[in-house]
């Protein structure tokens, strides 16, 4: 299987587990994660509490100590800022969009991971203004404020291992997608 469709196909598991909205949509992407990745997350795993700590981390209702959003890691983080209005062209520029649109930022972490997946999956050759906008999204743009998402994950005490799998996973899926686009 070509680099590219790995990339693709861990991207996708990665999307799955941060757009999960509940215990069995983090299980299944869980363990896909922990497969694609070879990444170890063994034993008795509570999914209930892993679905917890994902609300904790990530969604709320109270504010959470690493939100899915590139716009929270802006110097002077604003909801739907200019990174959310930049991933949102992006897409256009895909012939994608955000469902529900106005529900959900659109940098959320699991939009931008599906506009990432179809960049990689493009041919961008003979295309300079799609081969710098897969760039600059993946490199510029994610490369930015993924790190900083990656370590206020791991800046929290008690981190479900599932989820800890999922941050190690994205910090690697990232790393290999630069790497790539850079080859």
């Amino acid at each position: 299987m070509a680099d590219n469709e790995h990339i693709m196909e861990k991207g996708a598991a990665l999307r799955d587990f941060f757009a999960s909205v509940d215990a069995n949509d983090l299980q299944a992407a869980g363990l896909a994660l922990a497969q694609r990745f070879n990444l170890p997350l063994d034993g008795e795993i509570d999914w209930t509490e892993v679905e917890y700590d994902f609300n904790r981390l990530f969604v709320g209702p109270a504010a959470v100590p690493a939100p899915p959003y590139a716009s929270a890691y802006q110097v002077e983080p604003t909801l739907m800022g200019k990174p959310a209005l930049e991933a949102r062209k992006v897409y256009r520029r895909l012939g994608l969009a955000v469902p529900d649109q106005g529900q959900t930022p659109d940098d959320h972490l699991a939009f931008e991971l599906d506009a990432a997946i179809a960049l990689i999956g493009l041919d961008v050759s003979g295309d300079d203004d799609l081969a710098g906008t897969k760039a600059w999204f993946i490199a510029d743009h994610m490369g930015k404020w993924v790190p900083d998402f990656i370590a206020a994950i791991k800046a929290e005490q008690d981190v479900t291992p599932a989820v800890a799998v999922a941050a190690d996973a994205l910090g690697r899926w990232l790393e290999s997608a630069v790497s790539h686009d850079r080859h």
